[in-house]
Formats: structure tokens, C-alpha cells, sequence
């Protein structure tokens, strides 16, 4: 029975056996301590961007993403002589386009051949940009339920100051949060599917409508600024995040002047949010937390534009700048 078992036709040739680790994304590698140098096969060589079969070690620590390059060197250095199974991950290039790699093997002398020690890469960047999509999508949700409670707060301070009755303030109130609403389904509708261009105007004013009579608003938008189907969403969430800091912050918080305009300029929409200085006693903020960053995501990322943002005594000014779909 075990003779049959024994690789003697030729679908169990080294390269077929190669090919088929490969296609797991499994690179094999060796390397020498003494000499400082590594042996990486073709598909090591495409994960470090060599096109040498032998390289020189400090050559690829300099390809290692900055802030990983410190602790993957301490683990490969380890591995020289702990006996025990290791698995350390790293980024191989800077930025969105990194590679993740996952460096795995057993140290000292049970994978030395001679003057080499063997180990395998393991290309694990679509399993780490999905957790990192994950991270993102859990934080960005408690950042939208905290910017809900946030907006219902000042909806009701805002609603609070200018009400003569109970009835009038519950449906007063009532009205905003429908309206607020209606603007969250506007983006949500798009984003499953309805296949049209929406006026950033109309997005802005539905958004903005809730804060009417608590603020002075002025929304002058050029019909020929609109946001795609897919990119609704992202757009209504740049509203959101402005206005929300705003009701907390800045002139939405009642009393203040709020001004949004945009046009189109050389194949992209320019838009500027401009407000008039905080009510007495509002708080400033520097914008240095999740909702900035989250600005930063959606509009650098996401719209593959720029944003400048300045907070003063004057105020606050956001300029973006979005290319043209």
C-alpha cells in the first residue's frame, strides 16, 4: 500500500511542486549569517521588487516599511539560533500599496543546510487589508453613533431656545431629525444601488436643514457639481462630519454663519465651508481625532482629492478639491 503512495510519475516533479506553493502564495528563501546574504526563488524576488537571485540582506531591511524595519530585523536575527517555530509579519514598501508579509519557519539547526538557513515567505496582504478594512468599519461606526448623539443634542438646544410650548418643541424637533433622516436615506439609497448623480447642492441643503433658524446658512452650489452614484455616501459623510463639529464647535451651535459653496474648476469640483466665528463660549477644536482622520480617509482615499482646513478667531475655513469622475 505505502509503494503506491510514491511520487514516481510526473505530476510530482520539483517544479510542479513549486508551482503549486506558489500559487498559495508561498515564496521559499534562504539566508546566510555569515555572509549577510539571501537566496530568494522567482516569486520571493517579485514580493521584495529584486531581480537577483542572491541579495544582500541589508539591501532588503532597507525595502521594509519604516515602522516595521526595527522589529522584523530583531525577529530574523533571532532566528538564527532559537530551535523553536517562528512567525513574524512585516510590510515590504511604504504606504497603501505595501506588501504584508508573513516570515515563517523554525530556527537553528533543524532548518540549516550547510551554511543556510531555510525558511518561507507567505504573501498575506489581502488577509491584513481586510482586518484593516474591518478596524476601520467598527471604528468609523461608533464614530457615526457618537456624531448621531452629538447632532441630537444640539438639535435639541438648538430647537430648546426659540420653543413656546411643549407640543411646538416636540415637533419641532420631530421635524429636524426627519429631515436629517431623509438626507441619511438619500446617501443610503445611492449607495445600494440607485444608479444616479445626485446635486451636491441638494445633499448639502438636506443635511443642512435640521440647523435652519438655529443658523445662519447659505448654500450656493453649481448644478454641475454632483456626486456620482458610488460616491454619495462618501460625500454625505463629509457633510455630516463638518456639520456635526459644527453644531458641537462652531457656528451651527446657534447663532453663527455658515456659508457652503462649490464650483467646478478645471476638471474638478472645488468646494469651501466657511463659517463665522463660535458663539461665546464655544469650545475650539484642533481636528486631530478620528473624524479627521476619517475626512482624510474619505476624501484623499476615497475621492482622490485634497482638503485644506484652517480654524482661527475668524472662524473656520475647509477648502477640497475632488477630480472629475
Amino acid at each position: 500500500m505505502a509503494g503506491d503512495l510514491e511520487p514516481t510519475d510526473d505530476g510530482w516533479t520539483l517544479e510542479n511542486f513549486t508551482g503549486a506553493i506558489h500559487r498559495g502564495g508561498v515564496g521559499l528563501w534562504a539566508w546566510n549569517p555569515t555572509r549577510r546574504t539571501a537566496r530568494l526563488d522567482a516569486l520571493c524576488r517579485e514580493f521584495w521588487g529584486v531581480s537577483e537571485a542572491v541579495v544582500g540582506i541589508d539591501d532588503l531591511f532597507g525595502r521594509v516599511n519604516a515602522e516595521d524595519r526595527t522589529g522584523m530585523m530583531a525577529d530574523w536575527a533571532a532566528s538564527k539560533n532559537d530551535p523553536h517555530a517562528y512567525s513574524f509579519d512585516f510590510r515590504i514598501g511604504e504606504g497603501p500599496d505595501a506588501r504584508w508579509i508573513s516570515a515563517r519557519g523554525v530556527g537553528g539547526e533543524a532548518s540549516r543546510v550547510g551554511e543556510w538557513i531555510q525558511a518561507i515567505f507567505l504573501d498575506i496582504t489581502d488577509r491584513k487589508r481586510a482586518e484593516e478594512a474591518e478596524r476601520l468599519l467598527t471604528a468609523e461606526l461608533a464614530h457615526r453613533v457618537s456624531n448621531m448623539f452629538t447632532v441630537a443634542r444640539a438639535l435639541t438646544s438648538i430647537v430648546a431656545r426659540d420653543a413656546t410650548s411643549a407640543p411646538s418643541f416636540a415637533e419641532d424637533l420631530s421635524r429636524r431629525f426627519g429631515v436629517l433622516h431623509e438626507a441619511t436615506a438619500l446617501a443610503t439609497r445611492s449607495h445600494h444601488g440607485e444608479h444616479r448623480d445626485v446635486p451636491l447642492g441638494t445633499l448639502a441643503e438636506r443635511i443642512l436643514a435640521p440647523y435652519r433658524n438655529g443658523a445662519n446658512i447659505e448654500v450656493d452650489v453649481d448644478d454641475a457639481v454632483v456626486a456620482s452614484p458610488g460616491k454619495v455616501n462618501d460625500y454625505a459623510m463629509i457633510f455630516h462630519e463638518l456639520a456635526t463639529n459644527s453644531a458641537k464647535y462652531g457656528a451651527l451651535s446657534g447663532g453663527g454663519s455658515l456659508r457652503v459653496r462649490a464650483r467646478m474648476d478645471g476638471g474638478a469640483s472645488r468646494l469651501t465651508w466657511e463659517e463665522g466665528p463660535a458663539p461665546s463660549g464655544a469650545a475650539k477644536v484642533a481636528g486631530t481625532g478620528f473624524g479627521s482622520r476619517l475626512l482624510k480617509q474619505t476624501i484623499e482615499r476615497s475621492l482622490g482629492g485634497r482638503f485644506e482646513r484652517d480654524i482661527g478667531a475668524g472662524g473656520l475655513l475647509f477648502e477640497m478639491v475632488v477630480p472629475s469622475a
